[in-house]
């Protein structure tokens, strides 16, 4: 794991029991590419680790993850917190509609994740990758494709 990341990052990142990773974004706004890259390049090979891609329509995957039953769900956003471009930073659920603009998403996250975490019991931690670039266009901007990259191989390399 990169020794940028905090050491709240990484407990935020690390499994705990039925792990469900979430990733959001769209490929055709830039840096929100970071959650769909994470799930095109993460393969997980333990049963107790699952990835699901909500893309820009979090709502639409509510129910597959109250159903799984994870014990620990961790959002991977793109989000604008005033950092380094692809600087990693854990969000607190209730800051997201408020100081903390997470990608595109049209639902409130904060709404459709606080019910997940209701119905499920589970710990709920966000990771947002800070953006240099929301606009519509392919390709993320390189520092935010690093934190990507280090983020799939992070997930990868669990054992």
């Amino acid at each position: 794991m990169s020794h940028s990341w905090t050491e709240e990052v990484k407990a935020a990142l690390a499994p705990k029991g039925r792990t469900l990773v979430i990733t959001l974004g769209s490929i055709l706004r830039a840096d929100d590419g970071v959650g769909p890259y994470v799930y095109e390049h993460v393969k997980f090979a333990r049963p107790d680790l699952r990835l699901l891609d909500a893309g820009t329509t979090p709502e639409n995957i509510a129910q597959t993850a109250i159903d799984w039953r994870p014990d620990k769900v961790i959002l991977i956003d793109a989000a604008h917190f005033g950092g380094k471009a692809g600087e990693l930073r854990v969000i607190p659920l209730e800051a997201i509609n408020q100081q903390t603009v997470l990608s595109t998403h049209s639902f409130p996250l904060s709404v459709t994740f606080s019910i997940v975490k209701e119905d499920t019991g589970a710990e709920l931690v966000v990771v947002g990758a800070q953006v240099r670039s929301l606009d519509y266009k392919e390709g993320m901007s390189a520092e935010v494709q690093e934190s990507a990259s280090k983020l799939a191989g992070y997930f990868n390399n669990i054992v």
